[in-house]
């Protein structure tokens, strides 16, 4: 099986205030764009060595002459389609997946693997990221179409009133077997695109990139009575379960900086530190190309060498031990955190490693659990007095059944992106 990217250049250099638009491929800075995509690529390059772009001229330029990135072939069929509308980020994957002509996985280029995608080829026609069912931003865009499009897939609308609510599936990780799908969505999001056009002032149309993408194409397999893996199962709006880059590589393998995250200062940093870690000579020699190419981009700036330490540490940390050992590890509240137990309801003060600014939190709901780092405790121990608690449990509602992952993953945000937690020291450490 071999993996696809895509990168049609024209939406990520068209300017564009839009907050669903993909100026700079949606990261806040150009920066974070090329470092996402070149962990993008190599770190799927550790586990497939067959990993083709489809790009432009111009896409050629930056991801083969400029960021030097492993990539088997880089063909340019994107050129082809320069003179549709710069916001139409959705429309270069689905042309690169039309022209395929054997099984394959496409990966966006903010996605990072920590391992092969299991995708069971046999048993399913597609594989995609998730389902998305009513997830907010769809539903005012789509129902602007029902009213005032000259023209709507059939099956678009059908999958809509009979399933009652909005259903897509998230084409982060998108692939599989079944050509003549890619084919179809293709053809149909090229039609309903060009015979709609005119309506694009008064829609937004990053939004509607998701309908003719990922609505139309759910709306299409199941048409099709189509067989979809699902890559992720009850992913919530905020993609909080594929964002989750503290848990990585024990739970977490699969990461996809959406939409949103791109904004993220703690995504960033998380994307440049593991830059540096994992591929330590790569990002020597790319950062002081870049520097020496944009010197007034900010290139040369860097994380703090003691929170980059810090963060090493962690990775090291979660590198060398096993998930039971994890469990089984004690964690306390770090020193320079401040408990307020006059406050109602209780706080604790911490200072923001990436920036060194003091923030406050309310310890309710999750973050009531940090009282129990008053003193060294285990996950393992903190979850067998926890679990008892029914009156406590309830608070946390449906998440009960996954609540001793979801404990580990909240201890774990708050260890490496806050600092608020530390483990007990493992005489590991990392050079910076």
């Amino acid at each position: 099986m071999k993996i696809i990217q895509s990168f049609w250049t024209k939406p990520t250099y068209h300017s564009s205030e839009d907050s669903n638009a993909r100026y700079n491929g949606g990261w806040v800075n150009q920066k974070q764009a090329f470092y996402s995509f070149a962990l993008s690529a190599l770190t799927i390059h550790k586990y497939y060595k067959q990993n083709e772009l489809f790009t432009d001229n111009r896409g050629k330029e930056l991801f083969h002459n400029l960021l030097e990135l492993p990539y088997s072939n880089i063909y340019t069929n994107l050129e082809r389609i320069n003179h549709h509308h710069p916001k139409l980020w959705a429309f270069g994957k689905l042309v690169t997946c039309a022209d395929q002509n054997e099984p394959f996985i496409h990966l966006d280029n903010d996605i990072f693997i920590w391992d092969k995608i299991p995708y069971d080829h046999k048993q399913y026609d597609i594989i995609a990221q998730n389902v998305e069912a009513n997830f907010p931003g769809y539903g005012k865009t789509f129902k602007y179409m029902l009213a005032n499009f000259e023209t709507i897939p059939s099956e678009l609308i059908k999958s809509y009133y009979s399933n009652g609510k909005i259903l897509a599936h998230n084409a982060g990780f998108i692939g599989g077997r079944n050509l003549d799908f890619f084919q179809e969505l293709y053809r149909s999001a090229k039609e309903l695109i060009e015979k709609n056009e005119h309506h694009f002032p008064h829609i937004d149309v990053g939004i509607f990139n998701t309908i003719f993408e990922q609505q139309l194409g759910y709306a299409i397999a199941e048409k099709n009575n189509l067989q979809v893996q699902y890559l992720f199962n009850n992913v919530q709006p905020n993609f909080v379960e594929v964002i989750d880059f503290s848990t990585v590589p024990l739970i977490s393998k699969f990461i996809h900086c959406i939409g949103f995250a791109k904004k993220s200062i703690f995504a960033c940093e998380q994307i440049e530190a593991r830059l540096q870690y994992h591929f330590p000579e790569y990002h020597k020699h790319f950062k002081s190309k870049l520097h020496r190419l944009f010197p007034k981009l900010g290139f040369d700036q860097e994380i703090e060498t003691s929170r980059l330490q810090n963060i090493f540490d962690f990775y090291d940390f979660v590198e060398n031990i096993t998930k039971d050992e994890l469990f089984n590890t004690k964690f306390s509240i770090n020193n320079n955190c401040i408990i307020d137990f006059n406050a109602d309801p209780i706080t604790i003060e911490f200072t923001i490693p990436y920036n060194g600014k003091k923030d406050k939190k309310d310890l309710v709901g999750w973050h009531s659990i940090l009282l129990y780092f008053l003193e060294p405790v285990s996950i393992q121990e903190l979850y067998d007095d926890l679990h008892q608690d029914k009156d406590f449990i309830k608070q946390f509602g449906d998440g009960i059944t996954d609540f001793k992952t979801k404990m580990l993953s909240f201890i774990l945000e708050k260890t490496l992106l806050l600092e608020i937690l530390k483990p007990e020291p493992t005489g590991v450490s990392h050079s910076v």
